[in-house]
């Protein structure tokens, strides 16, 4: 056995280092793309009149979801700035999915609401309804009580009641520039028949609702390194990833904080599925599947524009978790799906979009154990040269950090979001994300790769950063 293991060592070594080039190529060419797609969509926001499109009485009308489970610390934020979109006609309709907190009693005190009788098509089946509410204070605001059964189901719900052609799914965790709904569905107008779906970059918070505005010249940046981590991870995933995923029609992935769909299409699809960990990707590729299996027109943008920040786990565990479980849904989005896998029925999501996930989400967690595997025999059989590998490990993390700066420069460039002090903070801290936060998220993903081969769905939603301390913590079918 020693024998075959120092034999095995070597390949093991360049079967790591070739699928390390290859991810890199593949990044390497989003970013060209992306940066295309970045200039060309900065552009157009220059000579976009947008005061038109909020005040023009024909803009199309828009019904807002806001599925909440035990969200009572976060979920005014929320709702008030949906409430608060600068846009002509909107409705917001928010679905407190069984909560077992103080979500419902919160929004019944906040916005003085009271039982309403509406009719609506029960187009998609849902939990039990217990009532409906109106505000009084705000006439845009509907409520909706339900027993527990998911987010997915309590989309559905929404969904149900919803009124109007666009739907815009929204996280109660999260908080919403006043432009983020005009700025989305200028997409979407813009070319109707062929848009059926936008989404949008996040940035990421301790508290959400505290931070204000992205573009509040006063805001400053949490100080947290795993919230700052964090950040940076979605900025490089956004504006590096799904940009060029945007320009080259293979949208992976509308995601679940911010995802505007056109109603007929969701409906179509027969809602969201509670079969599924997440429901943001799978409907993402489920929509890809029917439209392009069947010849009709199909794109599913994404803006370069940071349009909402959201609560990142501001703990270790917490991260694990949420970063398992997203790695969950893709597994089983890919193996439900993989009869799109290079078939050119399916064009670039098919020859280009599916690879790049099977390579670099799927595959990464078999290669990176591999590596630790290969470094801990290389110690064992004295074939380790420590300075060779400290070299190795610079080089790749002033690799990460150029990805990540690019990402940061296009950010700054487009919003002017960060002070200058937190920008320079950023930027000084990218080359330690190899070392100090990818090792945790290396961990996630081959935990979640477990769990998916033993069939696990839960949600395993992580608790509020500590203002929800005080709250009591209750379970369910899952969160939204």
């Amino acid at each position: 056995m020693t024998a075959f293991l120092r034999e095995a060592l070597p390949v093991a070594v360049q079967a790591c280092f070739v699928y390390l080039a290859l991810t890199y190529l593949l990044f390497f060419l989003q970013l060209v793309v992306a940066a295309v797609e970045n200039l060309r969509r900065s552009r157009e926001e220059r000579i976009e009149d947008y005061r038109l499109l909020a005040n023009s009485r024909f803009t199309i009308p828009v019904s807002v979801i806001i599925p909440a489970y035990n969200e009572a610390a976060v979920v005014l934020g929320a709702v008030r700035s949906a409430l608060d979109f600068d846009y002509f006609d909107h409705e917001v309709i928010v679905v407190n999915d069984g909560s077992r907190d103080d979500t419902m009693a919160v929004l019944i005190r906040e916005y003085d609401m009271h039982p309403y009788q509406v009719f609506y098509r029960r187009t998609m089946p849902t939990e039990e309804v217990r009532g409906i509410y109106r505000s009084a204070r705000a006439p845009r605001l509907l409520v909706v009580d339900k027993a527990n059964g998911g987010k997915a189901d309590a989309l559905n719900m929404g969904i149900n009641l919803s009124r109007y052609r666009y739907v815009c799914c929204l996280d109660a965790d999260s908080m919403y520039e006043r432009d983020a709904l005009l700025k989305g569905m200028r997409l979407a107008v813009a070319d109707p028949a062929r848009v059926v779906g936008v989404t949008s970059v996040l940035a990421v918070g301790l508290h959400p609702e505290r931070q204000g505005s992205v573009r509040d010249a006063a805001r400053r940046m949490d100080r947290s390194m795993l919230i700052n981590f964090q950040h940076l991870d979605y900025q490089r995933s956004f504006l590096n990833n799904r940009s060029a995923w945007s320009r080259l029609d293979y949208m992976l992935c509308a995601i679940g904080a911010f995802m505007i769909w056109r109603r007929d299409v969701l409906v179509e699809m027969g809602g969201f599925s509670r079969d599924f960990t997440c429901e943001d990707i799978e409907m993402t590729f489920r929509v890809y599947e029917r439209l392009l299996r069947e010849g009709r027109p199909c794109r599913i943008l994404a803006l370069p524009d940071t349009l909402a920040t959201t609560e990142g786990p501001a703990q270790i565990s917490a991260l694990v978790r949420q970063r398992a479980r997203w790695q969950r849904v893709i597994l089983e989005t890919v193996w439900h799906y993989r009869r799109m896998l290079l078939n050119p029925r399916y064009k670039t999501v098919g020859l280009i979009g599916m690879p790049f996930y099977v390579i670099t989400e799927v595959l990464a967690p078999v290669f990176e154990l591999g590596a630790v595997v290969t470094l801990v025999l290389a110690v064992l059989f004295h074939a380790f040269d420590f300075g060779e590998f400290l070299l190795f490990l610079v080089a790749i993390s002033m690799l990460n950090a150029g990805f990540t700066v690019a990402a940061l420069f296009v950010q700054d460039r487009m919003m002017r979001e960060l002070q200058w002090r937190d920008l320079l903070h950023l930027v000084l801290i990218s080359p330690l994300e190899l070392i100090a936060y990818r090792p945790w998220l290396t961990w996630a993903r081959l935990k979640g790769t477990i769990e998916y081969f033993r069939g696990r769905k839960g949600w395993d939603k992580f608790d509020r950063n500590v203002r929800q301390a005080a709250l009591a913590r209750a379970g369910g079918a899952g969160p939204p």
